[in-house]
């Protein structure tokens, strides 16, 4: 499934839990400072996705493609990163899952 910007603004912003985009095509989209708190975004792919400031703590991303992501300054302290592709990704100044902060 993919999604347009304007989809997942209202998506995102109206949601009163934790979102679930278990396998969803996030290629290239904004969600610079987004609340992905406790999202599951398991096998997503977020190829080139801008995550920028992003909160996603507590969050699923296992098995997700996060290849050239932007994840600057993004919080991912509890996030589960297993089996996902960080090939590329930047995480300048983002809090990681087990609370340290990348440099």
């Amino acid at each position: 499934m993919q999604f347009q910007q304007k989809e997942l603004y209202q998506l995102i912003n109206l949601a009163r839990g934790p979102l679930w985009l278990v396998g969803a095509d996030l290629r290239q989209v904004n969600l610079s400072r987004a609340n992905l708190r406790e999202a599951d975004l398991a096998w997503s792919n977020l190829e080139g996705a801008d995550l920028r400031g992003a909160n996603l703590e507590g969050a699923s991303l296992r098995g997700a493609n996060l290849v050239g992501a932007d994840l600057r300054n993004a919080i991912l302290r509890g996030a589960e990163l297993d089996g996902a592709n960080l090939d590329g990704a930047r995480f300048r100044g983002a809090i990681m899952p087990d609370g340290t902060t990348h440099y």
